[in-house]
């Protein structure tokens, strides 16, 4: 019961972190909205790398956390090296299609995309591996603390990345 009530906790303030930066997500997206109003493509790409993303960052805590689990620091490094090799091929494919469906400058939503992932994954990938070691020396299931705080400071940090790269690329 004491192990069940550890890892409730545990997971319940994840969750609660996992809400408020998602909540930050959305209030960011709110006040660049007005500014990104004249490039819609921008906006439209969000959606797609976030989920992207955010779906690469779970994928990678449970692949850390589990490797972790069997004690396996090897294991945990090739998912890393994956994490990285998929954040370089999926984001060009993402920003071609928004191109082909918004129009705009492909270059320019190529070179969006692929910059935000990359910014993104060099983030967000060590902060997971961090969050699952210290989740374990802590005591804690990784599974339990690692995939909402991954995920929900992906989202947060895809948005930030994505217009601030977009404000450089556009001018």
């Amino acid at each position: 019961m004491k192990r069940f009530l550890r890892d409730l906790s545990a997971a319940t303030a994840s969750l609660t972190a996992l809400v408020l930066m998602e909540s930050f997500t959305g209030i960011t997206l709110e006040s660049l909205k007005h500014r990104w109003v004249h490039h819609p493509e921008f906006l439209a790409m969000l959606p797609a790398l976030m989920d992207f993303r955010g779906n690469v960052a779970l994928a990678h805590s449970a692949r850390t956390a589990t490797a972790t689990h069997l004690g396996d620091e090897e294991r945990a490094l090739q998912s890393s090296l994956a994490v990285l090799l998929i954040g370089l091929m999926v984001p060009p494919v993402i920003g071609s299609v928004v191109y082909y469906a918004y129009g705009g400058d492909l270059s320019t939503l190529v070179g969006t995309a692929f910059l935000t992932v990359l910014s993104v994954t060099a983030v967000v990938t060590p902060v997971t591996v961090g969050i699952v070691r210290m989740a374990a020396m802590l005591g804690f299931d990784p599974d339990h603390v690692a995939p909402p705080l991954t995920t929900a400071l992906s989202d947060v940090l895809t948005v930030a990345f994505l217009f601030t790269i977009a404000e450089v690329m556009v001018g």
